[in-house]
């Protein structure tokens, strides 16, 4: 009876701001139809009346399907700016955060007992902090991944075959509180969203970008260190994984006693850094497509 009693209590509660995101849902459907009708191409003016969705977005709702509506729009006249805002959509609502645990899951098997300079495990000291830096799942996941070729002998296909079974695992669990099940970590939880029941498949375009980005991580693929770092700036998504790398690297406070050797490795690093956030800033400028 209290229950019932809470549960309307509840709905009470919360039914002015139901019924204001209702409201706010019908003027924006009746903005976009009327951006769509009147071929509008502002999109700083257009985006200050949709991303008032992503205030009560659900994924799988009407909320979400509206702002896909107007991706859809957006990509009439500007295809990679529609793509880029799909690709955070899907993001924000949590379709990918099963494939970065899943990537997770092979680093964390795969790097067992292996520790960081300081004498620190290396999952959760590095490749966890190189994880949470990513701006976006692929990122993320390629995070997770980019040391297992040179440090495990494993190919990158292998890699990926694994990544394929773990995330298997997870979505074929039948089980609806998934995240309370003896696999989950609690780690993801400062590396994504919480996760959404339905998991994005990932298409042979995005896996040959994480398989190139793999290959050009493994420094052992190059004849030197400079021939590494120059192939690296090429490719968006190894470079800012690199960079997310190199930045948790640059941390000397994770040597009890750095030595001489310690030091100049560092000098390197911030050498490299500067050298590939100077690439980075220069493809935004110059090569937008790139990126």
């Amino acid at each position: 009876m209290e229950d019932s009693i809470l549960s309307k209590d509840l709905i009470e509660a919360f039914r002015p701001i139901m019924e204001m995101n209702n409201a706010r849902f019908r003027q924006v459907r009746t903005m976009l139809a009327g951006f769509i009708a009147t071929h509008e191409r502002d999109l700083k003016y257009m985006d200050e009346y949709m991303d008032t969705l992503f205030d009560f977005m659900d994924p799988q709702s009407e909320t979400e399907m509206l702002m896909r509506q107007y991706c859809d729009y957006i990509a009439t006249f500007d295809t990679k700016e529609a793509k880029d805002r799909i690709n955070y959509l899907d993001n924000s609502m949590g379709y990918m955060t099963k494939i970065v645990y899943a990537a997770g899951l092979v680093a964390q098997k795969l790097h067992k007992g292996q520790t960081d300079k300081g004498g620190h495990d290396y999952f959760e000291s590095h490749l966890l902090k190189v994880a949470a830096r990513g701006f976006d799942w692929k990122e993320k996941v390629v995070g997770f991944l980019h040391d297992v070729a040179e440090d495990c002998e494993i190919t990158v296909d292998v890699i990926l075959e694994k990544l394929d079974t773990e995330l298997s695992k997870i979505t074929e669990n039948p089980k609806e509180n998934w995240y309370e099940e003896e696999w989950w970590e609690e780690w993801m939880e400062d590396i994504d969203v919480y996760p959404c029941t339905v998991t994005h498949s990932i298409t042979d375009e995005e896996r040959n970008d994480i398989i190139m980005a793999l290959n050009l991580l493994n420094h052992n693929t190059a004849s030197s260190r400079e021939e590494y770092i120059k192939r690296i700036a090429g490719n968006s998504l190894a470079l800012r994984v690199k960079l997310n790398d190199l930045e948790n690297n640059m941390d000397i406070s994770r040597i009890p006693d750095p030595t001489e050797k310690d030091l100049e490795r560092n000098k390197r690093y911030q050498k490299e850094y500067e050298f590939l956030m100077t690439m980075l800033r220069d493809s935004i400028n110059n090569e937008p497509n790139l990126l």
